[in-house]
């Protein structure tokens, strides 16, 4: 876990660097797209969305409630599930998690939410619907980025934008690897998995 976190913030450290150093270079007058330096950054989160979300919407409503037992294994097995949590709550759970890292950057939700409340959401269709909202307001804060706000420190923890939203594709690769497995135990094959046949090919080598 602590590798996936390191690589994963080498990976955005790579694209918030040279973001905040292109802009410090430019001259005064000229007016760089904002959109075509946060485009690498943009990807990586619309990946974890789509990954996450069409994982939500494949699994079976009645299957919300699963969470692995020892009753899967055979007699004897030494595997422990005494304590893992349902496929709702690790869904809720990264609904919650944005509203809670991005709140110290001032940035608002376009309607009030108590991140507490997702505990309290049964339903797949409710859990669907927070889980939109929770990813439009996730890209509305890295939509406010700029090269003088990326990595500097805000609040008593001195947390960054840059730091934050590592935190969160951090949790989100942790919690969606467990979604897999809960899908696959009950038939869901992940779409992301599916449909990679359906990608279109990568461009030939340059020689």
């Amino acid at each position: 876990m602590k590798l996936r976190y390191l690589r994963l913030s080498a990976l955005l450290l790579t694209i918030a660097v040279p973001y905040a150093a292109s802009y410090a270079q430019a001259p005064a007058s000229s007016t760089p797209d904002s959109s075509n330096n946060l485009a690498a950054l943009t990807q990586t989160v619309t990946r974890f969305e789509n990954n996450i979300l069409s994982l939500a919407e494949a699994m079976p409503a009645d299957k919300y409630d699963f969470a692995p037992s020892n009753d899967l294994f055979k007699p004897g097995s030494h595997a422990q599930f005494d304590t893992v949590h349902t496929f709702s709550w690790q869904v809720t759970h990264l609904c919650a998690l944005p509203y809670r890292v991005f709140a110290p950057f001032g940035v608002k939700p376009d309607t009030d939410v108590d991140p507490k409340s997702f505990d309290s959401l049964k339903s797949k269709d409710e859990i669907i619907k927070a889980l939109k909202a929770s990813f439009d307001y996730q890209n509305k804060v890295i939509a406010s980025f700029t090269p003088e706000n990326v990595m500097a420190p805000v609040g008593p923890r001195n947390a960054t934008r840059i730091a934050s939203l590592v935190l969160v594709l951090g949790d989100d690769g942790d919690h969606y690897g467990q979604m897999v497995e809960y899908g696959r135990m009950n038939g869901v094959i992940p779409p992301a998995t599916a449909n990679q046949g359906q990608r279109p090919a990568a461009p030939p080598a340059q020689k």
